[in-house]
């Protein structure tokens, strides 16, 4: 007896949903690996341990803070076999700004004085990306981090000791034009700032970012995202004894910067009282020369400043360069990024580059157009020494 018509028509879909491969199986989930972040500092102690995808290349470290927060973290790169895919965590950036107390920013600190959210940050951040990068909009953080942030906010609140703690996470979708390939990036912060207004002269804030980098080529970010944000991989779980170690090394430093802060505004106090008896007694013959030696300390602390921020923009854009493996040329096509595997680089005016590691290399005669070499210069476009 033969089946009813509309038997036959399911079984003639089903077998055409076959054909085209809608019933295939699901491929097989990305496996992981972990891998061991050591810290220098204190003799290549075990510190960290992350997880990544298996059969990723990894890097890692542990990095110091500069002065304003001299604060250890993981920092560490990890990317796929052909390099094309990554995730990156990046140093920690750190200010801090004391409004009753002048004080120069601290090498290596940001040159900010107020406080930041983490969107305002990432705003900020894009900025210092040279060759600038397209902001496509916000995106989520993922659900794993965004409970990770809320268990730090509410842990740094309740051991405040009376300073008050804002902590909270943003993350946005940009583009960025490596040669001439689109790359994603997706950029996510949790920016924390402590302030307190209980410590008379030494009131103030400290801040600092935490910054990781998920990077694919045009069209495959989305998955790298549900990948991470799915385990969370960018987080770093540390090492119980190396922790207790840092524990008792900030301890010991903090204690002397207090007191080292403590001599240095005694020092100044003792200067400015000697200062004001002499000025009194010597008002009417050196006025004069007062007034000719601040005009030209200014004229110095301003030069200083424009050096200091000049030579800050320019080691920052090198930074991203590296950060990013790549490297900025310029020549007849403009001044571009291209990627930095590569010694040589050649333009044609036209948007096309060519690249080899191969120095008596020379596409005229071999690729169409008139091709001259290019020129490497600072990741801000600014010529190199």
């Amino acid at each position: 007896m033969k089946p009813p018509i509309a038997r036959r028509r399911i079984e003639l879909f089903a077998l055409v949903l076959a054909v085209f491969g809608l019933f295939a199986q699901p491929a097989p989930a990305q496996s992981l690996a972990t891998a061991i972040i050591t810290d220098p500092t204190l003799g290549n102690m075990k510190a960290f341990t992350i997880t990544i995808p298996a059969g990723w290349k990894f890097q890692g470290t542990v990095v110091r803070g500069p002065d304003c927060s001299p604060i250890s973290f993981p920092v560490f790169r990890a990317y796929s076999p052909d390099g094309l895919t990554e995730m990156r965590l990046m140093p920690a950036f750190s200010w801090s700004f004391h409004p009753a107390i002048k004080m120069k920013t601290a090498a290596g600190c940001l040159s900010i004085d107020h406080t930041l959210t983490a969107a305002q940050f990432l705003d900020h951040f894009v900025e210092l990306i040279p060759g600038g990068v397209h902001v496509v909009g916000s995106i989520g953080i993922g659900q794993a981090y965004h409970e990770r942030v809320d268990r730090m906010a509410a842990n740094r609140k309740a051991n405040s000791n009376g300073a008050q703690v804002a902590l909270d996470a943003a993350a946005l979708r940009v583009e960025s034009v490596n040669g001439s390939f689109v790359i994603e990036q997706r950029l996510r912060a949790w920016v924390e700032c402590r302030t307190n207004d209980q410590l008379g002269k030494f009131s103030g804030s400290g801040c600092s970012a935490h910054v990781d980098v998920l990077r694919a080529p045009k069209g495959k970010l989305d998955a790298l995202i549900a990948l991470v944000d799915a385990h969370d991989l960018t987080k770093p779980v540390n090492d119980q004894a190396w922790l207790a170690a840092i524990m008792q090394r900030q301890q010991r430093e903090g204690a002397a910067r207090i007191a080292a802060l403590q001599q240095t505004e005694a020092r100044q106090m003792a200067v400015l009282r000697t200062q004001y008896e002499q000025m009194q007694a010597t008002m009417n013959r050196n006025h004069a020369a007062f007034m000719a030696q601040q005009e030209s300390q200014f004229h110095s602390a301003m030069n200083n400043a424009n050096n200091a921020m000049n030579a800050r923009t320019t080691a920052a854009s090198d930074w991203v360069d590296y950060a990013l493996d790549q490297q900025t040329v310029t020549g007849s096509g403009g001044t571009v990024k291209v990627s930095s595997a590569y010694s040589q680089t050649w333009s044609n005016g036209r948007n096309q580059w060519f690249q080899t590691n191969d120095p008596n290399a020379n596409p005229n005669g071999v690729l169409p157009g008139n091709w001259t070499p290019d020129v490497k210069v600072h990741g801000n476009g600014q010529p190199k020494q």
